[in-house]
C-alpha cells in the first residue's frame, strides 16, 4: 500500500510541476491580451466655462490643467467583475480527512463577466493596435495548484499558487479551515448532525505594477458523505461565503503614449537664479508644456462586500479525488455596496478540481 501511496504522490507531484512550468512558458513577461491597461480608462476634459457642471474640468487646484481625467465609472465596473474572479473556490467536503490528511490538486475556477461592457474593451489590452480589446474573453479562468494538511483538533491548512489564463498575472492563496462536526449518528435514535466546517481564504494578485488585488473571504458548508459500492465515497456539500474586495492602483500614466519629461523640459536652475524661471514659479519648473504631469492619477480604491451560495461534491475512489462546484452571487454588487453602478449583474463561479486525497 505505502508503494502506491508513493506513486500515487509522486505522479501528483509530477504533474503540478509540469503545470507549472506550462504556466511560465505561456506567461512570458509581455502583456496579454486579458491584462489590464488602466491608462485606457479616461474621459476628456472639459472647460467649466463652456459645460458647467462637467465631471472633468479642465483646469483645476488654482490653474493647473489636464486634458484627461480617469475614468472612475469604468474603473469601479471594471474591477468588480475582475476581482470576483479571484474570490476562493470551494473545491473541498464539508469534512476533513484526520489529521494525516493531505490533498493535493490541480484545480480551476471559472468565473463568468460582462465581456459586451464597454470597461472591458476600454480597460484591457487585446492583441492589436487598437485602443481596445476587441475579443474580451467571456470568463474569467484561473487554474492553480493546491494543496491541504490536516492538522489536530479538526483543522486544515492550505496553499495554493495559480494562473489565470490569457494574461501575465498569478495568484497566492491560503486558507485555513475548522470542521465542527464531521458527522454525527446515533444508531439507537434518530439524532442525526451533517458534517459542519468554516473556512478562511484569500488569494491576491501578483503580476500587475499598477493594480494591488486582495480578496479575503469567510464561507460555512454542510454536507454528508456516502460509500457506493464499498469502494466510492461521495460527498455533496451547500453552503454560504462572504468575501471582501481590496482593490488599490499605484499611480497610473493616463497618456502613456507622450513624454511628460520632455514636453515640460525643466529648468535645471532655481526659481530667480540667472537663467531660471521667474520667482514663483512652481516644481517643476517647466520651460515648455508641464500640462502631461497632471495625467497620473490614482484611481478611487475600492471596498466593497460579496455574498454568494454555492453546491457541490466530491467523488473519491481511494486515493484519487474529483471536486466540482457551481457558486453564484446572493446578491448584486450594487446591493451591498452602494458606490458602484447599480446595472452590475451577479455574477457566476464553475470550479473543478483533480487531485490525490489520502
Amino acid at each position: 500500500m505505502r508503494s502506491r501511496l508513493a506513486t500515487a504522490f509522486r505522479q501528483t507531484v509530477g504533474s503540478a510541476l509540469l503545470v507549472v512550468a506550462s504556466w511560465l512558458v505561456a506567461g512570458e513577461a509581455h502583456a496579454q491580451r486579458m491584462d489590464l491597461a488602466l491608462s485606457r480608462l479616461r474621459i476628456t476634459a472639459e472647460d467649466p466655462a463652456v459645460v458647467p457642471d462637467t465631471a472633468c474640468p479642465s483646469s483645476f487646484a488654482g490653474g493647473l490643467r489636464r486634458d484627461w481625467c480617469s475614468d472612475d465609472v469604468a474603473w469601479r465596473r471594471l474591477m468588480t467583475q475582475f476581482a470576483g474572479g479571484l474570490i476562493p473556490p470551494i473545491l473541498l467536503p464539508a469534512h476533513t480527512r484526520g489529521m494525516r490528511g493531505i490533498y493535493v490538486g490541480i484545480e480551476s475556477f471559472i468565473t463568468g463577466v460582462s465581456a459586451d461592457d464597454e470597461s472591458w474593451a476600454r480597460g484591457t489590452e487585446g492583441d492589436g493596435p487598437d485602443s481596445r480589446n476587441r475579443f474580451v474573453d467571456q470568463v474569467i479562468a484561473w487554474q492553480r495548484i493546491n494543496a491541504r494538511k490536516g492538522l489536530p483538533f479538526g483543522f486544515e491548512l492550505g496553499a495554493s499558487l495559480g494562473f489565470a489564463a490569457n494574461t501575465s498575472y498569478w495568484t497566492l492563496g491560503t486558507e485555513v479551515r475548522w470542521a465542527l462536526l464531521e458527522g454525527l449518528r446515533d444508531r439507537n435514535t434518530s439524532v442525526y448532525f451533517p458534517s459542519v466546517s468554516v473556512r478562511g481564504a484569500v488569494q491576491a494578485l501578483v503580476g500587475d505594477p499598477e493594480v494591488n488585488v486582495t480578496v479575503p473571504s469567510i464561507d460555512v458548508s454542510v454536507g454528508e458523505r456516502f460509500i457506493l459500492g464499498d469502494t466510492v465515497e461521495l460527498s455533496p456539500y451547500v453552503g454560504a461565503q462572504v468575501a471582501w474586495v481590496f482593490g488599490d492602483t499605484e499611480l497610473v500614466d493616463l497618456t502613456p503614449e507622450r513624454d511628460a519629461y520632455n514636453e515640460c523640459n525643466p529648468s535645471p536652475s532655481l526659481p530667480g537664479a540667472p537663467g531660471g524661471p521667474p520667482l514663483g514659479t512652481e516644481a517643476p519648473y517647466c520651460r515648455g508644456d508641464g500640462t502631461d504631469f497632471n495625467h497620473n492619477v490614482v484611481f478611487p480604491r475600492i471596498r466593497s462586500m460579496r455574498a454568494r451560495v454555492f453546491a457541490g461534491a466530491q467523488v473519491r475512489y481511494e486515493w484519487f479525488a474529483l471536486t466540482g462546484a457551481f457558486a453564484f452571487d446572493a446578491a448584486a454588487p450594487h446591493d451591498l455596496d452602494a458606490s458602484l453602478p447599480s446595472d452590475l449583474p451577479r455574477q457566476w463561479s464553475v470550479n473543478l478540481g483533480a487531485g490525490v486525497s489520502y
